[in-house]
């Protein structure tokens, strides 16, 4: 009994050190893993001219500029 009142803060105190390193290196594969998605996402949805130009104009303005 004695023992294991003498063992449990070292095991408890290198469980929350892991932990704390484990938590640190999660979110750093974490914000790694964003930038490459986001890199990804970036090169991938390129600019599409078809998606935004202007087919011509209105009704007011050929009613405007008619001869």
């Amino acid at each position: 009994m004695i023992w294991k009142s003498i063992v449990s803060p070292r095991a408890s105190a290198r469980r929350s050190a892991m932990s704390g390193f484990a938590r640190k290196t999660a979110e750093t594969v974490s914000d790694i893993a964003s930038i490459v998605h986001n890199l990804v996402m970036d090169v991938r949805d390129s600019y599409r001219p078809e998606l935004h130009y202007m087919r011509g104009p209105g009704p007011k303005c050929r009613a405007k500029h008619q001869p």
